[in-house]
């Protein structure tokens, strides 16, 4: 991520902008100060795009808006939940969450996009680095877009697909984080490392950052669909620009398919785990069975010997205990190894690895 302008409240990190000329030739620059963005964006005459990067976008957000001569305001995005979509007829306001997957959690955070005629907003903090990155490409991006001043809607609405995709690309690569935390899971346990380790709170840990991805992916696909088909003033009509959106859309339900299908068979390793540990416990009832029933049979057998009236050579009474113990230890085992099960060994967990590297 590129050094950027710091504030005097050291909350704006970074401004820069890109964007297309009058002549049709793309531009951007980098690391400048927002009021130069802002006289710049009124200058061009043509599709402006504007980035920030913010520490804290609650309080900035408003700040840059207010430079920039948007009239919205952003608490009414930034109190939808996890994404919102706001149209103001000549400003358009998107929030969609970004996923950020950590050790042991996951946690979202918001991108803004503000749209005016000709201008393009993105306000978003450290995690949307992904923006920053197509925004390294804004020249090649810049050359494919409509050049003719009565396509502006058209131009714009491009722009924004290619924002929304970035988002949604990138949230997708979370996703493989998780899927990578299971795999390691799986060897882990299907290895020696598996002492010292508290399973259930990872696999807990797995699911809460399943439903977070897939809260965050729903509330992206509801809002890519009011931007279809909310007919903000600020986007194309254009059914061909517009069709755009439906790629996305795809792209979000196979997310959201591949997610289910990756919690689907975490809860089957949780059952897994479950049941190895039942059967390790009917493993120990059973061989604590036959323990018992090798000491008690001998030890019943002793205690009739033992009445004093019997007269009992111990040349005969010793072998008959030896021989009761070891037929009522057979017997027993024999009898209480058809209730035990064979735990899970390595190869059903391997067979669980199978499945996600095929997801």
């Amino acid at each position: 991520m590129y050094i950027g302008y710091f504030s005097h409240s050291c909350m704006l990190k970074t401004v820069s902008i890109a964007g297309i000329e009058e002549q049709g030739v793309p531009f951007k620059k980098e690391s400048i100060a927002l009021d130069e963005a802002a006289q710049s964006a009124v200058s061009v005459g043509n599709l402006t795009w504007i980035e920030c990067v913010v520490d804290d976008i609650v309080t900035e957000t408003p700040k840059i808006l207010k430079k920039l001569g948007i009239q919205m305001d952003p608490k009414v995005l930034l109190s939808g939940y996890v994404s919102a979509y706001e149209d103001a007829g000549d400003t358009l306001g998107i929030m969609l969450p970004f996923i950020v997957t950590g050790d042991s959690r996951t946690q979202t955070s918001p991108v803004l996009i503000f749209m005016k005629k000709d201008l393009i907003v993105t306000i978003h903090d450290d995690y949307g680095g992904k923006i920053t990155k197509l925004y390294n490409y804004s020249n090649s991006l810049m050359r494919k877009l409509p050049k003719e001043s009565e396509q502006w809607a058209g131009r714009q609405t491009i722009l924004l697909f290619r924002l929304i995709d970035e988002v949604s690309e990138t949230n997708f690569s979370s996703l493989r984080t998780i899927v990578e935390q299971a795999e390691q899971l799986e060897i882990d346990l299907a290895g020696s490392r598996q002492a010292e380790r508290d399973v259930g709170f990872e696999i807990s840990n797995m699911k809460r950052s399943l439903l977070t991805f897939l809260n965050a992916v729903w509330a992206t696909h509801d809002t890519v669909r009011s931007v279809k088909f909310g007919d903000p003033d600020m986007l194309s009509d254009d059914d061909d620009i517009l069709e755009k959106f439906e790629v996305i859309l795809g792209r979000l339900d196979r997310q959201i398919q591949m997610a289910e299908n990756v919690m689907d068979i975490i809860s089957t390793g949780i059952t897994i785990i479950q049941t190895e540990t039942s059967n390790k416990l009917t493993k120990l009832i059973v061989w604590l069975t036959v323990a018992a029933t090798a000491v008690l049979v001998p030890n019943t057998v002793a205690t009739i010997f033992g009445i004093p009236d019997l007269q009992l050579s111990w040349s005969w009474v010793a072998p008959i205990l030896v021989i009761s113990t070891v037929i009522s230890a057979i017997v027993t085992y024999r009898f209480t190894k058809q209730f035990s099960v064979n735990p899970f060994g390595s190869k059903r967990l391997q067979n669980i690895g199978k499945k996600f590297r095929r997801k």
